[in-house]
């Protein structure tokens, strides 16, 4: 992508051209006015002439400068345009451009992660603001289970995409060690919680490569296994281009997480009650992905809670 933050490389060519054809101006006009009072009118004339070339040149050097500054502009636009504001990542469009672009005979690997609960926390302490924070904060997750190569993209809303070569072992391992750490939002240590679906196909089309990624990624929120690699006899096949689901999928809460750790419907607790209520801060069942709640609160502690949940 262009770097915004490098001029135009013709710029300063430009802006030299146009110093030197004033100095010429300069330079052959005070050479008509010696000319003129000691030689002929011809030699006179050849200068005159020589100082109108020298302003058109000028002119044209002007002209350059001010489609160069619009060439600027229209590249910052376009940056712009295809960069995610909240994450700083590139946009769906890039993704399925890279995938489109790719020779149909490179094997390619797409991870799909869905953010979950984000609605949530949206409507938690924080609001939409701690919502972005964490959009934010996964994308730069993604990034850290991305090698040189890979592409990273947020493809709207709470879909994310990570696009590689490498092989769904691998990059399911990237993942797990990238988003095991919680993360701090409005105050609250949270999780970072998503369902992944990953799909291994040939390049060149974005449609189905993504679209099961979906199916997959579907297949983990259901089963609440975090994690799961397109399966078609289990996942069944995207639907045609063009042709939108009956049933909206995409708020659906993802089941009991699996391995013993699972998402609890009590509220977060702070650092501050955390600490207060004795907890060494490693998350329930010894997992930091999961943080401690007010369900884990003991019953002493918890008949202390206010009527807003927090420690009296």
């Amino acid at each position: 992508m262009p770097d915004q933050r490098h001029p135009h490389p013709g710029r300063r060519t430009i802006v030299a051209s146009m110093l030197l054809a004033v100095t010429a101006q300069l330079l052959l006009l005070i050479a008509v006015v010696v000319i003129s009072r000691h030689f002929t009118t011809a030699i006179a004339a050849i200068a005159l002439a020589a100082v109108v070339i020298g302003a058109a040149v000028g002119t044209s050097a002007l002209g350059l400068a001010r489609i160069s500054r619009h060439l600027d502009q229209e590249q910052q636009r376009l940056v712009c345009a295809l960069t995610d504001p909240v994450t700083g990542l590139p946009v769906r469009r890039i993704a399925e451009e890279a995938i489109a672009d790719t020779d149909p005979d490179i094997i390619l690997t797409v991870a799909l992660a869905d953010v979950d609960l984000l609605h949530d926390i949206n409507h938690g302490p924080g609001g939409h603001a701690a919502g972005d924070r964490y959009l934010a904060e996964t994308g730069r997750r993604l990034q850290q289970a991305a090698i040189d190569g890979d592409i990273v993209a947020r493809l709207g809303g709470d879909e994310f995409v990570l696009i590689t070569r490498r092989t769904p072992q691998q990059v399911t391992g990237s993942l797990v060690a990238a988003l095991a750490a919680p993360t701090a939002v409005a105050g609250f240590v949270r999780p970072i919680e998503v369902s992944v679906g990953i799909s291994q196909l040939p390049g060149s089309d974005p449609h189905q490569l993504l679209g099961c990624a979906s199916l997959a990624m579907f297949t983990a929120k259901d089963r609440g296994t975090r994690i799961e690699v397109y399966d078609p006899d289990r996942d069944g096949l995207p639907l045609p281009h063009g042709v939108r689901p009956t049933v909206r999928r995409r708020d659906r809460r993802p089941a009991t997480r699996r391995s013993g750790s699972h998402p609890s419907s009590g509220r977060l607790l702070s650092f501050d009650e955390a600490e207060a209520a004795g907890f060494d801060g490693t998350g329930r069942d010894g997992d930091p992905r999961f943080p401690y709640t007010a369900d884990d609160l003991p019953p002493q502690t918890t008949s202390t809670l206010d009527k807003d949940g927090d420690l009296a």
